[in-house]
């Protein structure tokens, strides 16, 4: 099955599609389809930025997830609806089904074991979104394990964000995709799914030394409220685990966080004390960001802060 020409519609023009607003009867149309009910909360939506080009315009990522992202193109023409369904494409609208009420589809080539938490997608009109599992090992598709239309855009682009109340699990023998029926006016111009890759395996650190930090030698105390980022190596890497040691400690009690380096401190403690000049030790596994740091946080008192690296979870 082959593109429709950008500029060649099978005689639809570029106007048909260029005032795609809130679809009537979405609502109707997701009644009508056979599947299951609506399993994610309320989505939320938002208008469309100029930041389009960048992931996080499609929703707030959880740095805890690894993203997909599906653009217009990646999806295809469903020939499941029992009818010839060809799609077509313009920079302003999307995608959509040439033919109103007709789906297209998209595969997810997740690894088996892979867990979805999190969808988000750009659009006009109405797109009733759904996750779709079928068994390798029969002929019969599982169905939609995911469908919901979107909210009214509000006659322009937007975007919104499903946080799976039933997270989608990609098992043996089975293939996932993301699928969308459209209504008149409905097109969808981008997704991203958010999911967790399968079971993690740990990689222990081998080389030397270990030691990453040592505030003793180099930086001085962390202070109060201060942050730094600290290289642990292994880019790509999800999490690192390591031996995190506090050392002439201040007085009144205190504590350290470590966290990401890609996102902001999200109110953690790693490490707490309670007494001047301790000397206390924790290990810590903690996500990093793509390039392989992590961030340190102070917090109400100073203290000393060494680091070795014990390895990593990819």
């Amino acid at each position: 099955m082959s593109d429709t020409p950008k500029n060649q519609h099978n005689g639809i023009s570029r106007r048909t599609f260029a005032g795609l607003g809130a679809a009537a009867g979405a609502t109707a149309a997701l009644a009508s389809l056979p599947g299951v009910p609506a399993i994610a909360g309320p989505p939320t939506v938002t208008p469309i930025a100029t930041t389009l080009g960048r992931p996080e315009a499609l929703g707030t990522q959880n740095p805890a997830l690894t993203y997909m992202t599906l653009d217009a193109f990646a999806f295809f023409n469903d020939s499941t609806t029992g009818t010839t369904n060809a799609r077509v494409y313009q920079d302003i609208t999307g995608v959509q089904p040439l033919t109103p009420n007709n789906r297209l589809s998209a595969s997810l080539p997740l690894p088996t074991g892979s867990t979805i938490f999190q969808m988000n997608v750009a659009y006009q009109g109405q797109p009733i979104m759904e996750i779709w599992k079928r068994s390798l090992a029969s002929p019969v598709p599982f169905g939609p394990s995911f469908q919901q239309t979107v909210p009214a855009g509000g006659g322009g682009p937007a975007t919104a964000t499903f946080d799976l109340a039933t997270p989608i699990t990609v098992e043996a023998n089975t293939t996932v995709s993301v699928r969308f029926f459209a209504t008149a006016g409905a097109s969808v111009l981008a997704v991203t799914i958010g999911y967790l890759p399968p079971t993690q395996s740990f990689i222990p650190f081998t080389g030397a030394p270990p030691r990453v930090l040592d505030t003793r030698e180099s930086g001085g105390p962390l202070l109060p409220g201060e942050e730094r980022t600290i290289e642990l190596g292994f880019p790509g890497a999800r999490s690192a685990v390591i031996n995190l040691t506090l050392a002439e400690t201040g007085a009144g009690g205190g504590f350290v966080a470590v966290f990401p380096a890609n996102i902001a401190w999200p109110g953690n403690s790693s490490i707490n004390w309670t007494t001047a000049n301790t000397f206390i030790a924790n290990g810590v596994i903690s996500a990093m960001d793509g390039g392989g740091r992590i961030k340190i946080r102070g917090g109400s008192q100073q203290t000393q802060v060494i680091i070795d690296r014990i390895g990593w979870l990819i």
